[in-house]
This record gives structure tokens, sequence and C-alpha cells, in this order.
């Protein structure tokens, strides 16, 4: 338990990993008995989701970052309801959090930073990111705190606490005959990957990648032959990728599946998960691969060589380096037992990065910054 309660901001309309994360985050701490309200935007995805678990939702228009009406509202609901502690989940909460706790010495600030990018180098920026009302940082891997530290934070300001999934939910898959059927893939090895189509996940890698793989396949004579690729998830760049895949010849191989609320399943139709990403906070996403048993081949970018380790549970190579990451993709799909093994391995492994440990992590920055340590 804390002396006071937890009010966390996330400014986010859309679902996505981060989104997730805070409500496991709410989750777990709910049921370490700490009282908390998510603010968020009206109609947002986490909102509905947060309501439907039972949890407490504050919904507060936010028109940006520097939006003084609703930093009012987030300062009036912390002090009138007793959430004294703020925690500040994507980068506009963070100034918006800032910026209430400079108007009252009963609040303190705590900001997870979940991209593994540098901060952008303004003097605003820096004055944001450097600000001593920011009373630490939460770093979701030991790459991000790297980064951090680079862009002027003191290391001593920051502690790590992984992401965490509920691996359980991964224990038992749905039946996944229907994907067979829906995506026409019966016979094939079935490469998957599941990720916003946004620059950081360079999808354009992984396509490069599976014109390599293409060729290496045709030559060959093994069950490897017969594969696709599919790609789970929307973005920016969904357009580009689609129009870069004819490019390549790749129609045949690759399809784009959109948003999908079945990834229990999905993961149940995979026999690898790939991933491409040049910058990555940590990826949940190949946690639930993990969780799932599934064996991964993926660059090395950002925080996921903290998760996968190399030739244990799956294979790493360089960022930007398709013939790599087609070579590593071409190795594991001509050998079943390795990709069991490696597949095994991860269920094991992911146990380290369990929901409710996240949650325990963040409760102990909580209780340091208090001052309510033992």
């Amino acid at each position: 338990m804390i002396s006071t309660g937890v009010l966390h901001i996330t400014t986010a309309r859309s679902w996505r990993g981060g989104e997730q994360q805070v409500l496991y985050l709410a989750l777990a701490l709910s049921e370490q008995g700490i009282r908390q309200c998510i603010v968020a935007p009206p109609g947002s995805e986490l909102s509905a989701r947060a309501r439907q678990a039972g949890l407490e939702v504050a919904e507060i228009p936010i028109l940006g970052e520097l939006d003084f009406l609703a930093v009012r509202r987030i300062r009036k609901l912390a002090l009138e309801r007793g959430y004294h502690l703020l925690h500040a989940h994507t980068a506009k909460a963070h100034s918006l959090g800032l910026l209430a706790r400079k108007k009252s010495d009963k609040l303190k600030l705590i900001v997870s930073r979940r991209v593994d990018f540098p901060a952008r180098q303004n003097f605003l920026s820096r004055k944001k990111y450097q600000s001593p009302y920011v009373d630490r940082y939460i770093a979701i891997s030991r790459n991000v705190k790297r980064i951090l530290v680079a862009d002027g934070i003191d290391e001593d300001r920051i502690s790590v606490a992984y992401s965490g999934i509920d691996s359980a939910r991964f224990q038992k898959l749905p039946d996944c005959q229907y994907l067979r059927q829906e995506f026409r893939c019966e016979g094939h090895l079935i490469l998957g990957n599941i990720a916003a189509l946004v620059d950081h996940k360079d999808h354009r890698t992984l396509l490069e990648a599976v014109g390599v793989l293409q060729e290496l396949t045709d030559r060959s004579d093994g069950p490897e032959k017969h594969w696709k690729l599919l790609i789970v998830g929307e973005g920016e760049l969904e357009g580009y990728l689609k129009a870069l895949c004819e490019e390549l010849h790749l129609e045949d191989r690759v399809i784009f599946t959109g948003f999908r609320k079945d990834i229990p399943a999905l993961l149940n139709l995979f026999d690898v998960f790939v991933m491409s990403s040049k910058e990555e906070g940590l990826g949940t996403a190949v946690l639930d691969a993990m969780a799932a048993g599934l064996p991964v081949v993926s660059t090395a970018g950002g925080g996921i060589p903290e998760m996968i380790d190399h030739k244990k549970g799956g294979l790493l190579s360089p960022v930007r380096g398709p013939r790599n990451l087609a070579e590593s993709l071409y190795y594991i799909m001509s050998r079943s037992g390795i990709r069991k093994r490696y597949g095994s391995y991860n269920r094991k492994r992911v146990k380290d990065f369990d929901f409710r440990n996240t949650a325990l992590q963040n409760l102990d920055v909580y209780r340091l910054v208090l001052g309510e340590t033992d």
C-alpha cells in the first residue's frame, strides 16, 4: 500500500501496446489495493476497456500538450480526490502532468517512457525532460534508459520497469482453422508479424527480407518452400507498403490483414514470429508470441535483445539488414526441431515479464518518490 491515490494520465485515443500496458498496470495495482483513476480522452478505447474492467475513469477532453483547461481539470481532480501521485504515460501526458505538478507542492509526477528514440532537441523539449518537477522516470527497458541518459537526464532519476503481459492468456490458444480458410493458407508455414504500420517498425526491411527469402525457398524441395507472411496491423504506411509489396512481386506471399482482435488465434496459426523494428522500446507483441510458444526471428532493434535470448529463443540480426533477416528465417523455417525448442524456451522465459511483476516494480518507484520505502 501507499499513502495516496494514483492518477494515471494518457492522451491516446487509439489502442496500441502502450494503452494495454496502462490497463495491465491499473488492474494489477488494483489487486494490491491501490486507489487509482485513469484520465483518458472521451471515447478512447482505453477508457471503454478500463470501465468494463471495473476501474475508475475520468474522461477529460485534451486538445494538446499545452491545453491549460485540461491541466486545471487534472489538478482539480487530483487534489479533490486525493490522487497526489500523477503517473504520465504518453509524451503529451508528460507535459500536462508537469504543468499540473508545478502549481501544487502536494503533487508528485512520475513519467513512463516507452519509446527508444531521442526526445526532440529544441529548447522547450529540453526544459520538459530535464525539469526538476518530474520526480522520477520509468523506462520500460535498459535501452530506453540509455537513451534518456543520452538526452541529458541523470541516470539516478530513472528506474527500469519492464513492460509485462498476461502470459496466462496464451497458455491455451483458440482454434485457428477458420483463419487457414480465411487466408487460404492450408499446408503452408506461416510467418507472422504484429505491429503498427509505422516507420520505426521498418516493414520495408521485412518486405525486402521476404523478397530474398522467396529466392532461397524457390530453390528448396522441403516444406519451407510453401509459406506465407501475415502482417497484422494498420497505420499510416499501409498504402506505401502494399505498393512496395507489388513492386517486389510478393502478392502471393504476403497478406495484410489490417487490425485484428483475434490475436491469440493468430498466434496459434503462426509457425514463426518475425519483427523488423529499427527502434523498439521493448515490444510486447514479441512477449505475446513468446507466451504462445513461438520461436522469434527479429532484428536487434531497441529493447528486443532484452527479451529474446539469441540461439535459445530465437535469432537476432542487425537492424536494416534484410539479407541477414531472410537467412535467419530460412534457417529456422527448414528446422522444425529448432522451432519447437526455441518456442518451449520462450514459454519459460516470458514468465519474467508477467504484468504483475511490472506493477510491483512500478509500486516500488511510487514508494521511492513518496519516501515510503522500508
